[in-house]
């Protein structure tokens, strides 16, 4: 009698911002059949760099607590923000790096020759993908995302915080449509946190936080959450 091949479920590390865009390529991953192992958080020394995000990115570390996956916060100075991740990878037994890029050539060619020198193949599950199937995704899958910075002229300090259910979308989409800023935001014209997702066992509440605002752009600074069953 032959002997039955077995395959090993493929196995992926996801790199997290905590935004809209990474959790829902988490769940799309997971939905797949990839094994997710753990959630992968960048933390640039510069603030502004093109690479990685900055804002609120320690509240990944929330989202691995409501979803039960180990995160791997990784350090990257300023001058090797490729190599930190790049080796980071290489200690990390998998076969995916999943990210949430969508449009930006930038990133995913550098992510692209990152995994290829760690050995990972790079999974974007939503390259391509247009805004207004994105935010579709977004609504069916019952994600609370909300919006925790803008820097684009049209979206006002009434943004920060703002949840993005359907007509807090097509509000957006006419905005972007109208000021010609990116509805998704590459490139940093908003960022987003997700507070409740299909893979989150908790759902997080915040329980302080605190608008910035600047004068044509701001930040709400989320300083307390906690978790609620759901």
């Amino acid at each position: 009698m032959a002997e039955r091949s077995v395959r090993r479920m493929k196995a992926a590390i996801c790199l997290s911002s905590g935004g809209k865009d990474s959790t829902l390529s988490l769940h799309i991953a997971h939905s797949r059949g990839i094994m997710i192992k753990a959630l992968l958080t960048v933390i640039p020394e510069d603030p502004e760099s093109m690479l990685y995000h900055t804002h609120n990115v320690h509240l990944v570390e929330n989202i691995a607590v409501s979803t039960g996956l180990p995160w791997i916060p990784v350090q990257a100075k300023k001058n090797s923000e490729e190599e930190s991740l790049q080796e980071a990878l290489k200690n990390i037994d998998a076969d995916y790096l999943v990210t949430g890029g969508i449009a930006s050539n930038y990133q995913k060619e550098k992510f692209d020759r990152v995994c290829r020198n760690a050995g990972k193949e790079h999974y974007a599950p939503l390259w391509g993908i247009s805004a207004k199937e994105l935010y579709s995704k977004i609504l069916e899958n019952k994600m609370d995302v909300i919006i925790v910075s803008v820097a684009a002229y049209g979206l006002g300090e009434e943004w920060l915080g703002q949840h993005l259910d359907r007509q807090s979308v097509e509000k957006l989409l006419r905005l972007s449509a109208r000021y010609r800023f990116n509805p998704v935001g590459e490139g940093g014209d908003l960022d987003t946190f997700v507070l409740d997702a299909p893979l989150y066992k908790k759902r997080i509440e915040i329980k302080k936080a605190t608008k910035k605002w600047y004068g044509d752009r701001g930040k709400l600074q989320i300083q307390g959450v906690e978790y609620v069953q759901k």
